[in-house]
């Protein structure tokens, strides 16, 4: 009888503990009119992201077209941490291609961030050094 309380009880931790991570979805579609002042390019782009909530890897993949000129940053931008004034930014990638490819380990105040629906995405040119697209991250199927 103890052998078969042991394993019950050992086959609930287990679920309980391959439960606790999960993968969640997030996609922004980056567009003109979403910058602030808006710009009147035709660019269009997407941006696709995986966080694997057990590790804190999120993954990315941004694609785009038809900017004014070459891509001269991207970055995720995020609320103010407490005491500071400013939203906080991240880099998407050291390489600025196209896709635009990476990933890193967030922390659990990005995560929540992330979760709630705060964080955009924003692809800046030499002609727009503020921001050509921009959009904000909506959790996806």
């Amino acid at each position: 009888m103890r052998a078969i309380v042991g394993a019950l009880m050992m086959g609930a931790l287990l679920a309980v503990t391959s439960a606790s991570g999960e993968i969640l979805h997030f996609r922004a579609k980056l567009a003109p009119a979403s910058e602030a002042p808006s710009n009147q390019r035709r660019a269009e782009g997407v941006a696709e992201l995986t966080l694997d909530t057990e590790s804190k890897i999120l993954s990315w993949k941004v694609t785009y077209s038809g900017l004014s000129g070459p891509l001269i940053g991207a970055h995720f931008k995020a609320p103010p941490e407490p005491g500071s004034a400013v939203g906080a930014t991240m880099d998407l990638a050291p390489h600025l291609t196209n896709p635009v490819v990476s990933s890193t380990r967030l922390n659990d105040i990005q995560i929540g961030d992330l979760r709630a629906g705060l964080w955009s995405v924003n692809l800046l040119t030499a002609k727009n050094p503020h921001g050509e697209l921009r959009g904000d991250l909506e959790r996806a199927p």
